[in-house]
């Protein structure tokens, strides 16, 4: 398969997946599952497909004056990657201004607010994708000027500079920064990435989200660790293990509490393993589960 082609199924089942998962799982630290640059806007999820725990979270004080900044209807928006992003009836740019004195200063929480603000705005002028039905697109149209009226304001400078406050957030050790670093990609879009090979930018990227995305897993995140094993299985950030890819498989499963028998592994996953490579895997996956999920 074409490697674009490829990658950008990933990127798309990333977002559609952790939507899924947040609307199943009701909270981050529960179970999730993939690899990414951006969402692919041919989905055009529910909110009832996306209804999610996540908000800034976070409050501040002494920031201003609530009177000075321009409020909308709180009906809930979501980025991207599936998350509900909650700007407190605020428009993006001044959610963006309240929280940026704090995220320039360090604050992995401020500056992933900025980064959930700024990624709302980053594509909606992409072209509208194709939908099976009059009623799916007039939907996603009237999503879109409800975003286009929360992003007035907002500037190509801010809306470049929202993955170095994500690479902040993520750095700093917020989870789901580590997750959306990984599934935003490079350039925050979907490019081809063998082309792109020798692309400085590109090759640090591929590194820094395969670390990150372990660290995530490093602190029980199921969907860190389903990623984990699709990043395993498509080989383009690594080689191409299928015995780690099921290791993750396994490890997922476990910190999400749920059984799969050995019959079910090796009919889905393991069919072209050796009898010892598929029990070694099913090891490593223990052994993954008990480092970083036990103590949760």
């Amino acid at each position: 398969m074409n490697p674009i082609v490829r990658y950008s199924l990933l990127a798309a089942t990333a977002g559609v997946c952790l939507g899924m998962y947040l609307s199943s799982t009701g909270s981050f630290g529960d179970p999730p599952s993939v690899t990414a640059t951006t969402s692919d806007t041919r989905h055009s999820p529910s909110r009832s497909e996306l209804a999610s725990p996540f908000g800034s979270g976070e409050t501040a004080e002494g920031i201003g004056d609530a009177a000075l900044v321009s409020h909308l209807p709180p009906d809930p928006v979501y980025g991207r990657n599936g998350r509900q992003i909650d700007l407190g009836g605020l428009k993006a740019v001044d959610y963006i201004a309240k929280w940026n004195s704090l995220a320039r200063a360090g604050d992995k929480n401020a500056a992933y607010n900025v980064y959930q603000a700024t990624s709302l705005c980053a594509n909606n002028d992409e072209p509208v994708p194709d939908y099976n039905s009059a009623a799916e697109l007039a939907q996603f149209l009237t999503e879109r000027k409800k975003i286009a009226a929360v992003c007035e304001g907002v500037n190509a400078a801010q809306l470049q500079e929202r993955l170095s406050f994500l690479a902040l957030a993520a750095r700093a050790g917020k989870v789901e920064a580590q997750i959306d670093y990984f599934i935003e990609g490079p350039y925050g879009r979907t490019i081809d990435l063998e082309k792109s090979a020798d692309d400085p930018v590109v090759q640090q990227w591929k590194a820094e989200a395969v670390t990150q995305l372990k660290a995530a897993a490093g602190q029980g995140e199921p969907f860190a660790l389903a990623l984990l094993a699709q990043v395993y299985e498509a080989g383009e950030l690594l080689p191409r293990d299928a015995k780690l890819s099921l290791a993750y498989k396994v490890a997922e499963a476990d910190a999400r509490n749920s059984v799969l028998s050995v019959e079910q592994l090796r009919r889905n996953v393991g069919t072209q393993m050796s009898d010892a490579d598929f029990a070694n895997a099913l090891q490593t996956g223990k052994q993954i589960a008990n480092a970083c999920c036990k103590s949760r």
